[in-house]
């Protein structure tokens, strides 16, 4: 899999970006992984921003959907475990 612009649907720092894209490019890693290895390597990470709350809760459906299942999106089924 080969990393595009448009995987990432929400603002997030150009450096979580390209960290994304290396990891998938370099390391072969899927989406996922790969976003969320950059999400915690970011150095500038605040806690308790909604960024790192997803990363907290490892739930990106907000960040990078296509990594999810379509049925994931009925949030009143599947709620996010912080608020947005």
């Amino acid at each position: 899999m080969s990393f595009t612009e448009t995987a990432i649907v929400r603002r997030v720092p150009k450096w979580i970006k390209d960290r994304t894209r290396e990891n998938m490019e370099d390391y072969n890693m899927c989406l996922s992984d790969s976003f969320q290895e950059a999400v915690r390597s970011y150095p500038k990470l605040k806690k308790g921003s909604e960024l790192w709350k997803a990363w907290y809760y490892d739930d990106f459906r907000l960040y990078i959907p296509s990594a999810y299942r379509p049925e994931v999106f009925d949030f009143a089924k599947y709620p996010l475990k912080y608020s947005v």
